[in-house]
């Protein structure tokens, strides 16, 4: 029945099981198979182990993170942003360059699309990137493109229409920001060490905070001239802000990637709701700062609800985190026993502590 037991993955109750065995244990060979047999157990049922077959893992990320290795969608993430960031380079270059011909302006962008997702294949078969490396290569590359995008419009608002950056300037700042994005991201992610999930926790919370910040300020500020800069500023800050809250938050909460795409889920269905029933209900009488009010309301409270539904899904913690109880005996005593066997001759007397 121990045995049992013990295979079928039920260690504490093997581990009990295998304790009386060897407390009642008439040999000492049979004695030692059992302490063995209950230590093995014991150290399984402490470390909450469990034995699942290799076909129900599926995409599991169990083997990568515990060999510190990319997860399969990890991969597929950072090809596909890496084909869009090679498509993004393409259209910076038609930006400096004009091209004359629609295949001058397209064929460069393909060529850079297909070398970036050949530079990740190449890194990434020489040595396989760390677990949460691509994410936050990924979240990094969006935070710098936000950024860009936010520090452009800011400056075209508030400042002459002669005073404008070029498109060519304009299209570097972008470009270049979300470049440095990437290069902060595999840095942080290689160095300090991360999981997908806090990476993405971390661009989420900058994408939200701009978002949030950028609507609230553009809503209470009249309707003037300044009311675009005034907001797009709060976004730009707002943006900063919130990534570094996601950094310093990404480790104690340390949500898995799932739980991060139902937190923007809830954001972007409360925003849409709100802003959406506004809408509806004004009529033609809307006004743009109680669209954005009610917009940036909806997001925080569906972030908010998100928040709280999502709060018992497991964490994503690296391997070396997550606390290994040690397979020896514990410090306290919890159980003894004694025992009085018949050896020829004599008597064997027992006494044996589970600690």
């Amino acid at each position: 029945m121990a045995r049992e037991r013990l295979l079928a993955g039920d260690f504490a109750q093997a581990r009990q099981l295998f304790a009386d065995l060897a407390a009642t244990a008439t040999t000492a060979v049979d004695r030692t198979i059992a302490e063995e047999l209950e230590q093995v157990a014991r150290s399984w049922a402490s470390r909450e182990l469990v034995l699942v077959r290799r076909a129900d893992l599926g995409e599991s990320s169990a083997g990568a993170k515990i060999a510190g290795e990319r997860t399969a969608d990890e991969a597929a993430v950072l090809y596909t942003n890496a084909v869009i960031y090679g498509l993004g380079t393409g259209l910076w270059i038609d930006f400096l360059t004009e091209p004359n011909s629609l295949a001058a302006a397209i064929l460069p962008g393909l060529g850079l699309a297909g070398g970036a997702a050949g530079a990740v294949a190449a890194v990434d078969s020489s040595k396989r990137l760390r677990y949460g490396v691509p994410q936050s290569i990924v979240s990094g590359m969006y935070i710098g493109l936000e950024e860009g995008l936010v520090l452009t419009l800011w400056n075209q608002a508030r400042v002459y229409r002669a005073d404008e950056w070029s498109p060519k300037t304009a299209a570097t700042v972008v470009w270049g920001m979300a470049t440095a994005g990437a290069a902060a991201g595999a840095i942080v992610g290689t160095v300090g060490g991360t999981t997908p999930g806090r990476a993405s926790f971390v661009g989420s919370a900058a994408m939200w905070s701009g978002l949030v910040a950028g609507l609230m300020v553009g809503a209470a500020t009249p309707g003037d001239d300044q009311q675009d800069d005034h907001a797009l500023l709060a976004a730009a800050i707002g943006l900063n802000a919130g990534a570094v809250a996601g950094v310093l938050a990404a480790g104690p909460v340390s949500p898995s990637i799932a739980r991060v795409r139902f937190l923007d889920l809830g954001g972007l269905a409360g925003g849409l709701a709100a802003g959406g029933l506004y809408l509806s209900a004004a009529g033609q009488e809307s006004a743009a700062s109680g669209f954005m009010g009610l917009t940036a309301l909806g997001m925080v409270g569906g972030l908010t609800t998100a928040w709280f539904a999502t709060a018992g899904m497991p964490a994503d913690r690296l391997s070396e985190e997550i606390p290994r109880s040690s397979a020896g005996p514990a410090s306290v005593l919890t159980t003894a026993t004694a025992s009085l066997t018949p050896t020829p001759g004599g008597a064997t007397l027992a006494l044996r502590g589970l600690f």
